[in-house]
């Protein structure tokens, strides 16, 4: 989880990582992350002052709160091995905001 670690796990090293920052256009769907078959990790933090509605998939397959919604001021989503997804990546908003990001492969 982020910001959390456990003495139990396997500690997984990353071969490189991309750290982004996604602006997004009111009510308009864009694409966060491509597919990526060697995608390990991924995270994706709203430090705007809007919900952030996170969708897998292309962004003509989700509107405005029909997806992973991420709360204002620090609301995220992770992507890890107990839920990887390579699959394409988008989101939207219903404010001018912005969407920061960080996708890690092995």
């Amino acid at each position: 989880m982020l910001n959390n670690s456990s003495n139990t796990v396997e500690v997984i090293k990353f071969d490189s990582c991309i750290h982004g920052e996604k602006s997004l256009t009111k009510n308009v769907g864009d694409k966060v992350l491509s597919e990526n078959g060697n995608r390990q990790y991924a995270v994706f933090v709203n430090n705007s002052l809007y919900d952030i509605t996170l969708i897998l998939g292309d962004k003509s397959k989700g509107t405005v709160g029909k997806g992973i919604i991420l709360k204002p001021r620090g609301g995220s989503f992770e992507i890890n091995q107990s839920n990887l997804y390579i699959g394409e990546v988008s989101a939207i908003s219903a404010n001018n905001c912005k969407l920061s990001f960080v996708e890690c492969i092995e």
